[in-house]
């Protein structure tokens, strides 16, 4: 019983930072977690078509960079997905 319960604190530990990362990238970009949760979900539709990667390992990074031409630093959005092998799942 010590066991289980020791693996759902650990699950729900996991669960919790996911969130917590997900409002700091929110709170940093100035939009919401819905929006982001929203990007994330369509970026693992449309990269699937091109490759197998575990969709659950996607982390998406918002930050700020300066960008040429502008003094004030513009929201950047990076992604880090783990890719298996690269498929061509488009329908022609």
């Amino acid at each position: 019983m010590r066991r289980m319960f020791r693996f759902h604190k650990s699950n729900s530990g996991e669960i919790a930072r996911s969130r917590l990362k997900l409002v700091l990238m929110s709170d940093q970009s100035g939009c919401s977690m819905g929006l982001l949760e929203g990007i994330r979900e369509e970026l693992i539709g449309v990269l699937s078509r091109y490759m197998e990667f575990d969709s659950g390992k996607v982390d998406l990074c918002l930050t700020r960079m300066e960008c040429a031409g502008t003094k004030e630093p513009v929201p950047a959005l990076s992604a880090r997905i783990p890719i298996r092998r690269f498929t061509d799942m488009r329908k022609e």
